[in-house]
């Protein structure tokens, strides 16, 4: 014990070593934690996707929305039998990224939750995870590799605990594709072997019958080389022989539920079965083949007839059908997505006569009271507000007391520092940080330096281009036309704005000259005159005439434009000629005509594309793009550095991956995004190109499918070179942030020393269980957080005011190195920690 002891304290003494230059970039403590909301609209991603009923009567709902009554839930919650949050069920505050699209409840009441999530509650967690009674994550479940980044659909529980998992075809955690079981604790079941399993296409669907048997459905094409959506297995996977489904399902299966009797029912997309009608919804005797006593008619359809789509079953226990989906009829009867089927197939008159449903239902549940839970898109049933989940009586109208609040995250698309500390924000929120945001969702809006809403501030319309040094920014306007707002937010009337020719125009990007005149760059053909894509533009909105750009096709657009301080502009522009679309950067003198001076030489290779082109201090040039050579050299990363006049200097060799979203620090530094699987970090990198070591990553999870959680941009403040994140993610180095972040620079300002962290007197370090610390003596309260070297918050706790000292339990933290960090008026105090088992 006492050399591993010795070793550790070698190993804690090194890490101190070199870490003596690293300053975790953290969350700024003055920046006000953002928190935001949007309006549900309804939709399969914002919406509830799955339902599970409780023995106890309690709800557990999930899907893709990100509050629950109010309260950050993040893709699941549990609910009383009111609709209520159920108070002993906390999925930690953050929840699960993505979307949650299965669950399963355990009989020792563990949830089995599974979908295309990256992260539960800030820990890592791929796809499936499963979660204790109370709604934390159980550790003692093996996790699915974090290299899998496809989605799972269905989860089936055996009666010896095993677990059946399916989803994409390229599902593969020691199993083939589409379908695997899992021992009870998660990891791969070796005696479960599908063979080949199913070439494309998703598992949706999976029931297990009593003999062990299990019936698999999905929109994969064939199965382990049977040619059907539909097919029974024996209990060690392999096909059953005695099943017979022909050619099965025409189109997709989407859901099956077995009866007591073994009868199997499934319902989809398809239209027929075997070459036999079977329209959306069908049952199958035990032997794979057509129940010819079960009769749909023209089962689900639309106003018109047409063929509509069942997403959704729950048998009842009298024998009768629950059906969900997407249609308004079923068999010429108006039913508005849910309808009741009688054992034969035919559709209950008496369910549900009034307005049902006014989008998708996908998943279905029924209470012990005989009362019908509804989730999937809706917004409204029976013309009552809903927000993803209705609860129907037996005979299937709408209780308009029941109506839980599901509500999606909020998000900013872009984000524009002002030189007093405020920001200019766009994106899509109706509530920021708890403040109802007036106007509508994607208008243009202020946040103070500190983080909070300007309510005072808001600007009709989802353009902000060009922002002048004393916040006034411009807009493009029906017509299209250019309008200045001015810092109050009202419109600059003195702004003479022209309509841009034709009417299809589109401005792309406005840059503000220091002396005031306005540089406009996109797709247009004349702005008093021809133009063709490029335009300056003097303060008052009428045209400049000594900028002269050159005139191209009427399919040029000029994009990407940056205004060096000689005044000269690099540019991009896409010329399109019959079916080819060609890329070319080009630098324009101050009045507008081609620098000859500026030259790439052969450049990028073909048919390859300049994503970033900023400039560093000294007056070099990075580039990043698709290219995989630049002017003749290799360029495996793509990001080469120009000289001042676009000549290749290096291909940057101290690059070891592929990074996104260059910015350039005043110090020269340069920060980047770079992705690993479904997780992003911003980083920082050298002038050569190698890792800023000095620079701890700050990790932003990110979601399988594009759109979803991205980190949209970072941009710096022009006072302090904070660093501001913004996009669709919900939380950033551990803690939760919705949309938008504000991080310490620590290298940038630790030029200045004002600055600089401040030392913190603690002991014993290293410590096993409790540390001392002498506390910087305040007024108020203080907050002490200990951060790991990632720079994610492990504990926090509250210190009393004006106390001299106070002990802090460490009993629950792992062994390692961390830093202690309590920020105060004078400064942040911060102090290196190491704890020892």
């Amino acid at each position: 014990m006492k050399h591993q002891f010795t070793s550790f304290l070698i190993l804690v003494l090194l890490a101190f070593s070199s870490l003596a230059g690293l300053q975790a970039q953290v969350l700024d403590p003055t920046f006000q934690p953002t928190v935001l909301k949007a309006s549900y609209i309804g939709g399969l991603q914002t919406g509830v996707q799955v339902l599970a009923v409780q023995p106890d009567g309690k709800i557990l709902v999930a899907g893709g929305f990100d509050f629950a009554n109010g309260v950050l839930a993040s893709k699941i919650q549990r609910l009383n039998a009111d609709g209520t949050n159920d108070g002993t069920f906390n999925p930690g505050g953050m929840g699960a990224n993505g979307f949650i699209s299965a669950v399963l409840v355990q009989p020792d009441g563990r949830i089995v939750i599974a979908g295309g999530f990256t992260v539960y509650n800030g820990t890592p967690v791929s796809i499936l995870a499963r979660l204790n009674a109370n709604g934390t994550l159980d550790a003692t479940f093996a996790q699915v590799p974090l290299g899998e980044t496809r989605q799972l659909s269905s989860l089936a529980l055996q009666p010896d605990g095993k677990i059946l998992v399916g989803g994409s075809n390229s599902f593969t955690p020691g199993a083939a594709g589409a379908l695997v079981r899992l021992n009870a604790n998660g990891t791969p079941d070796a005696s479960f072997n599908i063979g080949a399993g199913v070439p494309s296409g998703l598992v949706n669907a999976i029931v297990v019958q009593p003999d062990g048997k299990i019936v698999v459905g999905g929109s994969f094409p064939s199965f382990n080389g049977q040619t059907s959506r539909l097919v029974r297995l024996n209990p060690n996977g392999s096909l059953d022989a005695a099943f017979s489904p022909g050619t099965g399902p025409n189109n997709t299966v989407s859901t099956l539920a077995l009866q007591p009797d073994g009868k199997i029912l499934a319902g989809g997309f398809f239209t027929t079965y075997n070459g036999q009608p079977a329209p959306g919804v069908t049952r199958l005797l035990p032997n794979g083949t057509l129940d010819n006593t079960f009769n749909p008619g023209f089962g689900p359809t639309t106003a018109t007839g047409t063929a509509s789509s069942v997403l959704t079953l729950r048998l009842q226990s009298n024998g009768n059908i629950l059906v969900g989906g997407n249609f308004v009829q079923f068999n010429g009867s108006a039913t508005m997505r849910v309808a009741r089927l009688f054992p034969s197939g035919a559709v209950d008159p008496n369910f549900g006569l009034r307005a049902g449903a006014n989008n998708f239902v996908v998943a279905l549940a029924e209470l012990a009271s005989g009362q019908i839970l509804v989730g999937g898109g809706l917004t409204q049933f029976d013309g009552n507000a809903k927000t993803g989940l209705a609860r129907l009586s037996a005979t299937g109208f709408d209780d308009p007391t029941f109506a839980p609040l599901f509500e999606p995250r909020g998000t900013l698309a872009q984000v524009e520092p002002l030189a007093n500390g405020q920001l200019l924000v766009r994106g899509n929120f109706t509530v920021f940080n708890g403040t109802p945001a007036p106007g509508a969702a994607t208008d243009v809006r202020r946040v103070n330096a500190n983080g909070s809403l300007d309510p005072s501030y808001v600007v009709a319309g989802t353009s902000l281009l060009g922002v002048q040094p004393d916040g006034a920014f411009f807009q493009q306007v029906a017509g299209p036309t250019l309008r200045r707002i001015l810092p109050s937010g009202a419109v600059d009337n003195s702004f003479l704005g022209q309509p841009f020719l034709p009417f299809t125009s589109n401005i792309r990007n406005v840059l503000v000259q220091p002396d005031g005149r306005i540089l406009v760059f996109g797709l247009f053909g004349a702005y008093s005159g021809t133009r063709n894509g490029t335009v300056r533009l003097l303060p008052n909105g009428n045209p400049d005439a000594s900028f002269t750009p050159p005139v191209g096709s009427l399919f040029r657009t000029y994009f990407s434009p940056y205004l060096q301080t000689n005044g000269k502009i690099v540019v991009n522009y896409s010329e399109t000629s019959g079916t080819v679309t060609t890329t070319q950067t080009v630098r324009l003198n101050a009045d507008g005509t081609p620098d000859a001076t500026f030259s790439f030489g052969t450049g990028p290779n073909a048919g390859s594309t300049i994503f970033n082109l900023v400039q560093q201090p000294n007056g070099e040039f990075l580039a990043r793009g698709s290219f995989t050579t630049f002017d003749g050299q290799a360029t495996p990363f793509g990001i080469v550095r120009l000289n001042a006049n676009g000549g290749l200097i290096s291909t940057l060799p101290g690059l070891a991956d592929f990074y996104g979203g260059l910015l350039v620090q005043p110090d020269g530094r340069i920060l980047a995004v770079i992705a690993s699987g479904a997780t992003t970090a911003l980083v920082r990198l050298n002038s050569d190109g190698s890792r800023d070591n000095s620079f701890a990553p700050v990790v932003i999870p990110g979601a399988i499918f594009i759109g979803d959680d991205v980190l949209t941009a970072t941009v710096l403040q022009p006072a302090d070179n904070k660093i501001i994140v913004y996009g669709s993610f919900r939380s950033v180095a551990g803690q939760p942030r919705i949309g938008l972040a504000r991080l310490t620079n620590s290298i940038a300002s630790s030029i200045r020393a004002a600055a600089a962290a401040l030392p913190l007197e603690v002991y014993p370090n290293p410590t096993r269980q409790h540390l001392t610390v002498a506390v910087p003596v305040a007024a108020t309260a203080l907050q002490a957080t200990l951060l790991d070297l990632t720079g994610r918050a492990v504990r926090t706790w509250t210190l009393p005011a004006r106390q001299a000292e106070a002990q802090l339990d460490l009993g629950a933290v792992a062994a390692g190195v961390y830093v202690l960090r309590i920020p105060t008026a004078a400064g942040t105090y911060q102090q290196k920690v190491a704890v020892t088992r």
